[in-house]
């Protein structure tokens, strides 16, 4: 110990003697005990400082407890330190603050400009109770030169030291020494102290007290995997809740701006992607620019999407970009190409042209810089700061990567189309993949319709850009594949919107086989929609179609007029022409009939939609003999086309006017359900449901009817299905007078 530091510690231990006594006098009287001169001793402080003097020389152990026991005394005589937040806003962050108490270390991290300071001052200053020693917040970026320069540790432990209330004259020149003293000090003490711009295990071992009570917050952008395992409570911060986002621009912005451009405000807060730093930077621009334009927000939107710099924040974005390793920056170029809001690993690698397996590491440093952003379903996203920042370095792809994907997609939904329909279909787009294909690797209890649903944003995303790149075999075969989608799950819109692509695609091909599957198809689609004038247009252009058609006696040429005589008839059923609609099925049928062995799924489903239709026209006789050939016509392994013949049984007995069918349609409806739920197909919920109320109504209880037919009723209504006015009709019907 230096002999200005222990005059210093002599003068202080004295003074604390005879001003406050506690531990310091404690321990001193006990070591002067039985002297001859111990009553001078507490009466006289320049003997007391003369006896601690030689005391200390002759033993150096009773220098280090004194000082210690000073140090101690002197932070809990100080204020205690607190951290005043820099900013009042913190909105969101619930679930990162519940996982902060406690004591021990807890590495909180996050990309810059995510809120991790403003989340540790907020909770410093909720948090005042458990820490009754203080909280204390020091930012390691202003003890080093620079990123990745060293760490000042010993400037950092004198900051804490002095911000604790230990005076500058007995802070310990030499770092071992300032070492026991920075542990002596800190080690009883019941403290949050916060680091922030951690950057290393190292710095962060050499700074976390031997405190058992206390808490230390780790603050770092990029967490190494030596932090983490050292440290394994680990809070990971990303973007804001939805809604949180808007209440921060909110309170910075100020609710007029935002209540006088709802929808600008949207447009930026799209923008700005959750991100914390960039909804307080846009705000504040806003704002700026509310006295200068009729609609800022607008504005404002405009230029984020086209690159525009959002001052350090934007900059903070730009030095990741520049500072990625080439492999990553190649990765997210790459995925800047990815049309559609969000992707999968698998995804990623496609166009990224590797394996799965070789993107991970990649995506999840993406990830931690906020590159990447999860999304539900483990889907990933580009961020919107990403794309700007990609766009002011003027970095862009090189369009390999699009082809790659395209193909990939095309693959899944091809493979998916077979694992949920096997051959039991018609195709007419060309099923062939690449040699060497891995098999559908679908989770455990995954459906390949999920597959196909998951993707269909991107479908929509990428279906022009892959027609006008002319891969037209690959866009033909994601729409052939996507037929399926809108037999088991809706849809219809986004299909309809995919398949017009498709069409021009399959003219462009030249293909006429195809064209009148892709083209009927898209009747058929128009026609569930109640669009019947674009279904009708559709139809129009088979005619010419048709007459090109070569050798349209084979097989598949008559499955595929059969198929369009069933659109057709499905287009008349929609439009109530259920004469009309007969005819179309019958001529199916016929077509039908001729075809396959048994059973022929064409004849059952032709059959069961003939039968459907006659239901409806009254013809029960005729319906009954009909679905006696659908049924004999159905595999009985097929869960989904059973249950829709029983449910047309069903729609007969209800019809039949005794209460012995009724009763029959009752029991039989929820048979249908119970079938029809494991096939992964919810399109026929609402028909199984009407069905249920009209086998009620029929048996007479007219309450439960109108239950089933009211959810009915509320799901068209809530998307404008024209269907809503009819059964809207039947729930205020009057039941029958009984005589």
């Amino acid at each position: 110990m230096t002999d200005p530091f222990q005059a210093e510690l002599v003068k202080q231990t004295v003074a604390l003697v005879f001003t406050g006594g506690g531990k310091v006098a404690e321990y001193l009287w006990k070591k002067l005990s039985g002297r001859r001169d111990e009553k001078r001793l507490r009466s006289d402080p320049a003997a007391l400082e003369a006896a601690v003097r030689r005391l200390a020389a002759e033993d150096p152990a009773v220098a280090g407890e004194l000082r210690e026991l000073v140090g101690s005394m002197l932070a809990m005589g100080h204020d205690r330190p607190r951290i005043v937040p820099r900013s009042p806003n913190l909105f969101d962050r619930v679930g990162a603050q519940a996982q902060l108490g406690g004591t021990g270390v807890v590495v909180l991290s996050g990309p810059s400009g995510v809120g991790k300071t403003t989340l540790a001052e907020h909770y410093g200053t909720r948090s005042g109770g458990a820490y009754p020693d203080g909280a204390l917040l020091i930012d390691l970026a202003d003890h080093r030169d620079g990123p990745g320069a060293p760490l000042r540790i010993s400037q950092v432990r004198e900051a804490v030291l002095q911000a604790l209330g230990v005076e500058p004259k007995l802070i310990t020149p030499g770092a071992g020494e300032l070492k026991t003293q920075y542990n002596d000090v800190l080690g009883p003490l019941r403290l949050l102290l916060v680091f922030d711009s951690v950057e290393n295990v190292r710095d962060l071992q050499a700074l976390v007290p031997p405190a058992p009570m206390s808490l230390v917050l780790a603050l770092t952008e990029g967490p190494s995997d030596e932090l983490v395992t050292q440290y394994p409570r680990h809070v990971p911060l990303s973007r804001l809740e939805e809604g949180a986002d808007r209440m921060l621009f909110e309170a910075i912005a100020g609710t007029d701006l935002l209540a006088a451009d709802p929808e600008g405000a949207l447009e930026v807060l799209v923008e700005c992607d959750r991100f914390p730093a960039t909804v307080v930077a846009a705000a504040i621009a806003a704002r700026q620019r509310a006295a200068l334009a009729a609609r800022p927000l607008q504005l404002l939107a405009k230029e984020l999407s086209s690159g525009r710099a959002l001052g350090p924040v934007s900059a903070a974005f730009d030095r990741v970009l520049a500072g990625l390793p080439a492999r990553e920056r190649d990765l997210c170029l790459a995925l800047s190409g990815i049309p559609g809001p969000s992707f999968t690993h698998e995804a990623a690698a496609a166009v990224a042209g590797c394996e799965p397996f070789e993107v991970l590491d990649g995506l999840v440093h993406l990830q931690s810089v906020f590159f990447v952003t999860e999304e539900p379903g483990k889907r990933l996203r580009l961020t919107k700061q990403a794309r700007q920042a990609l766009t002011r370095a003027g970095h862009e792809g090189d369009g390999e990567g699009f082809p790659r994907l395209v193909r990939f997609h095309r693959t899944r939904a091809v493979q998916a189309d077979h694992w949920k329909m096997g051959d039991r279909r018609l195709r007419l787009y060309d099923q062939t993949l690449p040699e060497g294909t891995r098999p559908l690797d679908l989770a455990p209890g995954q459906d390949a319709i999920d597959l196909l649903v998951a993707e269909i944003p991107t479908y929509r995303a990428l279906a022009k850009p892959a027609h006008d790149a002319g891969l037209h075999r690959e866009l033909t075969q994601i729409c052939g594949a996507l037929e399926i989608v809108g037999l088991h799950r809706g849809h219809l819109r986004e299909l309809a919107e995919i398949n017009e692509q498709g069409i021009a695609s399959a003219e462009a091909l030249g293909d006429v086989p195809l064209q009148l599957r892709t083209i009927a198809q898209q009747a058929r689609l128009h026609s569930l929609l109640q669009e019947f004038p674009r279904a009708e247009k559709e139809f129009g252009k088979l005619g010419e179609l048709l007459r090109r058609l070569e050798s349209p006696e084979t097989e598949t040429n008559r499955q595929l007029r059969a198929s369009l005589w069933e659109f057709r008839g499905l287009f008349h059923r929609e439009r109530g022409q259920y004469t009309e609609a007969s005819a179309c099925f019958f001529e199916a049928l016929k077509i039908s009939r001729t075809l396959g062995g048994l059973p022929f799924r064409g004849q059952g489903l032709h059959a069961r939609m003939l039968a459907n239709v006659q239901v409806l026209l009254g013809d029960l006789a005729g319906a009954f003999q009909l679905l006696e050939e659908a049924e004999a016509n159905t595999d009985p392994g097929n869960k989904r086309d059973l249950a829709q013949v029983w449910l047309v049984r069903a729609k007969a007995l209800s019809r039949s006017g005794t209460a012995e069918a009724a009763r029959q349609a009752l029991d039989l409806v929820p048979e249908v359900w119970r079938m029809v739920a494991p096939t992964g197909s919810d399109q026929y919920d609402l028909e199984i449901a009407e069905a249920l109320g009209d086998a009620a109504w029929a048996a007479g209880d007219f309450g439960k009817a109108r239950e089933y037919w009211s959810g009915v009723w509320q799901r068209l209504q809530a998307v404008k299905h024209p269907r809503a006015g009819g059964v809207h009709a039947k729930i205020y019907t009057e039941p029958p007078l009984i005589r």
